[in-house]
């Protein structure tokens, strides 16, 4: 993640505004230990000022679909944030923002941990359907499709077509997000 200059009147500003929370964004791709590490570090030590802002952090640490070491990776990622969850204050509270795992329920320990409001799936890069499947695969866990909601949806199309599409999209994700 590139450095935030001046983050503390920032983050001042936007709880002035009655901003809830603000993400970080990281990317993974491989399954480097002290990489994660590192990745993990950072993004719970910028969760403590957005925190002591009275904010809500969003932790997205995203880890490359198309990595061949994504399941180990989520292992390694899992344990990271499962030791840094552990050291929060019982009224602290992150989200999580996380690449839709290659094991079913593979984060349920975080849907169910105390200090975390929601566990947002990515759909990463994956196409609407295989990024349904796995969502639809992982309990507790809500859709942040971006690229799977937009599938199919052009500048093209007449506005029947592309409200038709997009509303397809809509329902789609959501029963994914039903379990």
């Amino acid at each position: 993640m590139n450095p935030i200059p001046a983050l503390s009147p920032l983050l001042s500003r936007a709880a002035e505004n009655g901003v809830f929370g603000t993400k970080m964004r990281s990317f993974i791709r491989l399954a480097r230990r002290s990489g994660i590490m590192a990745v993990v570090d950072q993004q719970f030590h910028l969760a403590d000022q957005i925190i002591a802002a009275g904010l809500v952090p969003i932790v997205e640490p995203e880890v490359d679909i198309r990595s061949p070491e994504k399941g180990r990776a989520e292992e390694i990622l899992k344990e990271d944030i499962t030791v840094h969850l552990d050291r929060l204050s019982p009224d602290h509270y992150v989200v999580l923002k996380l690449s839709l795992p290659e094991v079913d329920d593979f984060y349920s320990d975080f849907v169910s941990h105390p200090n975390v409001l929601r566990v947002v799936a990515l759909s990463g890069g994956y196409g609407q359907r295989e990024a349904d499947l796995r969502l639809s695969a992982n309990h507790g866990l809500v859709a942040s499709f971006s690229r799977a909601l937009t599938e199919g949806l052009s500048a093209h199309q007449s506005d029947p077509d592309f409200n038709a599409t997009l509303e397809h999209s809509i329902a789609s994700i959501l029963e994914a997000s039903l379990t």
